[in-house]
């Protein structure tokens, strides 16, 4: 996949908010940025979501540096952001190029540009850091997708931390409990291959469903794959070794309280049931409800100081491991 570059670098002093660990997070569909600015809020920043003249997205602070109006009551003039109030215009890297009623466009007059990138159908930010320091996410089945797969994009919303969402697949005590999957599930963790990421798999060689759906004979060994960043991460489900679905989990927090999760589920066009429509459409169905029934525990979820665990806390506790070793200020 060619990846779009990246834009734009925050000051030296930029710091993800407490608990939240630096990455890339969504700030805006792609289809949804066109020639108005739009308003969003990316981990407790308020940043507008524009296109340049070059057609590039740009992640902007969301109040002029000069009297604060915001700037999605604005427009995109001849490539640059004109603020409502003044008509001041920023480019594409947060220059002030035209102060009309001016003598002279003010020396260092700048809106912030925060580091962004666009690609599988996102608009992504980069949180917590002056530069990215770990790439956007690599997806490829979404594009072999047209041709050969079945897709769909999701959304929900919880008041669960980013990390928490992102935890919830290293969970193996959970998945017997909350989603019915029954059998001899073990995890095993995959050779570390570089620090912003970390992966496992959770395998049984005989997995019963709940019903209606233990009916179905013969569905033999089930492998969960995850890769994860400290941001996102991508999941494959195989079922006896062929790929059965593959996902990209996006988080964003929007506020204390308040995450989005984002991303798409690929399923291949194989041969047999596996691969036929009917397949697809059960495995949606089980993905909303599954999704559901993590969102009801989240709700109510309170933060515990980690002390009370079991062996079978594993997955969870290396994770947020992992996790912790990417929040807070960078130290140079």
């Amino acid at each position: 996949m060619s990846l779009a570059p990246v834009r734009g670098q925050p000051p030296r002093d930029l710091e993800a908010p407490r608990g939240l660990a630096r990455g890339w997070y969504v700030a805006e569909r792609s289809a949804r940025v066109g020639g108005r600015p739009r308003a969003t809020v990316v981990a407790g920043t308020e940043v507008v979501v524009w296109r340049a003249g070059d057609g590039a997205a740009v992640v902007m602070d969301r109040f002029c540096p000069h009297q604060g109006a915001a700037l999605e009551l604005g427009r995109v003039v001849d490539g640059a952001l004109r603020c409502a109030f003044h008509h001041w215009r920023f480019d594409g890297e947060g220059t002030c190029v035209a102060a009309p009623a001016t003598r002279r466009v003010p020396r260092g007059a700048s809106a912030r540009v925060h580091p962004s990138w666009e690609g599988l159908g996102y608009v992504w930010t980069w949180v917590g850091s002056a530069v990215p320091e770990y790439p956007p996410p690599d997806f490829p089945h979404l594009e072999r997708s047209a041709r050969s797969g079945r897709r769909y994009r999701f959304a929900f919303e919880t008041n669960a931390t980013a990390r928490r969402v992102l935890e919830n697949g290293f969970d193996l005590p959970h998945f017997p409990v909350v989603h019915g999957i029954a059998g001899d599930l073990r995890l095993t963790w995959d050779a570390e291959e570089d620090k912003h990421t970390i992966g496992a798999r959770i395998i049984t060689d005989s997995i019963t469903l709940p019903p209606p759906l233990d009916r179905a004979p013969g569905l033999g060994r089930l492998c969960l794959h995850l890769r994860s960043t400290p941001s996102y991460q991508v999941l494959t489900f195989e079922l006896d070794d062929r790929p059965m679905a593959h996902e990209l989990l996006a988080v964003t927090p929007t506020a204390e309280g308040a995450t989005t999760m984002h991303g798409w589920t690929v399923m291949p066009r194989t041969g047999g049931l596996l691969g036929s429509a009917p397949a697809f459409w059960a495995y949606r169905l089980q993905h909303w409800w599954g999704t559901r029934a993590d969102l009801r525990i989240y709700r109510d979820a309170e933060e515990t100081d980690g002390s009370v665990n079991t062996s079978d806390d594993e997955g969870v506790l290396r994770f947020r491991q992992f996790h912790r070793g990417w929040t807070g200020r960078v130290t140079e």
